[in-house]
């Protein structure tokens, strides 16, 4: 009896050896997303208010994208100062990467929320 068991537990992990030697890889989803774009905040060649609550930036490799804020920043202008706050480092990916911060005059700054981060090609960026 004791053969016997060994038998078949030699023979399971024989024929489930042979059943993974002929599985093929799987495709999965995440192995065909594109790669990220994002723009390196710590090299920022422009960055400029397009309309009160759109922050276009720009890279010094080309990589430009806009920064669609929420409230309370949903009122700037060319005037205001315009910082950034990193979340970790200063690539700028997605909106929970980076915090905008803007003041007026000497006001304290205030913490802006990204709402959505929008990926512009070289031509688009120049049109702004």
């Amino acid at each position: 009896m004791k053969t016997l068991f060994s038998f078949l537990a030699v023979a399971a992990v024989g024929f489930g050896g042979l059943s993974l030697a002929n599985a093929e890889p799987e495709t999965t989803a995440a192995s065909k997303v594109a790669p990220k774009h994002c723009v390196n905040a710590g090299n920022l060649d422009r960055r400029m208010v397009v309309d009160k609550t759109t922050v276009l930036i720009e890279d010094g490799f080309g990589r430009a994208a806009l920064l669609k804020l929420s409230r309370p920043c949903q009122n700037l202008d060319d005037m205001d100062r315009i910082g950034f706050e990193f979340e970790g480092s200063t690539q700028i990916c997605g909106p929970r990467d980076v915090k905008i911060l803007y003041s007026r005059f000497n006001e304290a700054p205030i913490r802006c929320l990204v709402e959505s981060v929008t990926p512009l090609s070289k031509e688009q960026a120049t049109k702004y």
